[in-house]
C-alpha cells in the first residue's frame, strides 16, 4: 500500500503527460493545512477557514500533534487509518469465512486502485474517512454494536459523509435484528449523527455556516470538467464493475441477503453522493471511494462463487 500512495504522497507532480491533468494545489488541502496550523496554536487563522472543511476537525488535531509540516502530518495521519481499515477489512473478510485465495485479490484490488494511489496521501482526508468506514463497517457486520457506535462517532469528526453507514446499519439491523430493539439501534446512529454534526458547525471556526445548496452553476460546472468523468470511471474501477455484474447474476442468491442488502445499500448510497455532488459540490472520484467499503466484500463473494466454494 505505502509503495502505491509514495508517488503521490504531499502533492508529488506526476510524470508528463499526466501531471497537466492534475492542476494546483486544490483549495480544499489549502485549508486543512491552515486548520493544522490553528490547532499548533495559530489562532489568526480563524478568519480563513471555511465550511465545511472547518466541519472536519479531527484529522488536522491529530497532525497538528506530529512534528512535521502540516501537510506531511495530515498524510500520516491518512496512512493511519487506512492501514487500521485495510486490518478491519481482512479481519471481516476472515470472519465472512473467506479463504486466503480470496483474501489476497479483493485486497490487491482494494490496494491498486485510482482513488488509493490518487486521493489517499495528497492532502485530502478521505483517506481517513475510508480506513473509518472499514472499522465501522467490520464491527457493524460482527455485530459488535457499541464498537460500531464508537468508531462510527469518530468518524463523523473526520468527515459528514460517514453518513454513508446510516442507511447501511439500518437496512442490516432491519434484517438482523429480530426484537424491537432493532429500532433503539437505528435510532441511536441517526440521532448521535444530528447531534454531534449540529454541535461542530457551530463551535468550529469559520467565515459563515456552510451548507451544500444544489445550483444549476456548480452542476453545469462540474459537467463541463472533463476530471469529472475520468475520477469517476477510474474510481469505480474494478470493485463498481463487478458489483454490478452480481446484481444481474443470478448466482449473487448464494450471498446471504442480510450481508447483501446492507453491502448493496452502501453502494447505491455511496453512488448517489457522487449524483448529489454534481450539483452541490466539486465532484470527483473521492465521493465513490466510499463505494469500496462495500464493494471488497461482495467481490469475495464473487470469487468464491466462481471457484464454487461453499462459504
Amino acid at each position: 500500500m505505502f509503495l502505491v500512495v509514495l508517488p503521490r504522497f504531499n502533492w508529488r507532480d506526476l510524470p508528463q503527460p499526466f501531471n497537466q491533468f492534475v492542476g494546483e494545489k486544490p483549495f480544499d488541502v489549502e485549508q486543512y493545512e491552515k486548520y493544522v496550523e490553528y490547532f499548533r496554536g495559530n489562532k489568526n487563522l480563524a478568519d480563513e477557514l471555511e465550511g465545511p472543511f472547518s466541519y472536519r476537525p479531527l484529522v488536522p488535531l491529530l497532525a497538528s500533534l506530529l512534528p512535521f509540516e502540516s501537510l506531511t502530518s495530515l498524510n500520516l495521519v491518512n496512512l493511519f487509518f487506512l492501514t487500521l481499515g485495510l486490518i478491519y477489512l481482512i479481519k471481516l473478510l476472515l470472519k465472512l469465512g473467506f479463504n486466503e485465495k480470496e483474501l489476497i485479490i479483493s485486497n490487491l484490488i482494494f490496494i491498486f486502485s485510482f482513488p488509493l494511489f490518487y486521493y489517499a496521501t495528497s492532502g485530502y482526508i478521505d483517506a481517513s474517512l475510508i480506513g473509518i468506514m472499514l472499522i465501522s463497517n467490520c464491527y457493524l457486520m460482527t455485530n459488535r454494536y457499541f464498537l460500531f457506535i464508537f468508531s462510527f462517532t469518530i468518524g463523523i469528526f473526520i468527515k459528514e459523509t460517514i453518513i454513508v453507514l446510516l442507511p447501511v446499519s439500518t437496512v442490516y439491523y432491519l434484517l438482523n435484528e429480530k426484537t424491537k430493539i432493532k429500532f433503539v439501534k437505528i435510532s441511536i446512529p441517526i440521532i448521535l449523527y444530528l447531534i454531534i454534526v449540529g454541535v461542530i458547525r457551530n463551535l468550529v471556526p469559520q467565515k459563515e455556516i456552510y451548507f451544500w445548496k444544489p445550483s444549476y452553476e456548480i452542476l453545469h460546472y462540474n459537467l463541463l470538467r472533463i476530471k469529472t468523468y475520468i475520477t469517476f470511471i477510474l474510481t469505480l474501477g474494478i470493485p463498481g464493475l463487478l458489483s454490478f455484474y452480481i446484481v444481474f447474476k443470478k448466482n449473487r442468491k448464494n450471498i446471504p441477503k442480510e450481508i447483501l442488502y446492507p453491502m448493496f445499500t452502501g453502494i447505491l448510497f455511496s453512488f448517489l453522493l457522487w449524483v448529489y455532488s454534481l450539483f452541490a459540490a466539486y465532484s470527483d472520484g473521492r465521493q465513490l471511494w466510499t463505494s469500496y467499503v462495500f464493494a471488497v466484500p461482495l467481490t469475495c463473494y464473487l470469487l468464491a462463487n466462481w471457484s464454487k466454494r461453499k462459504y
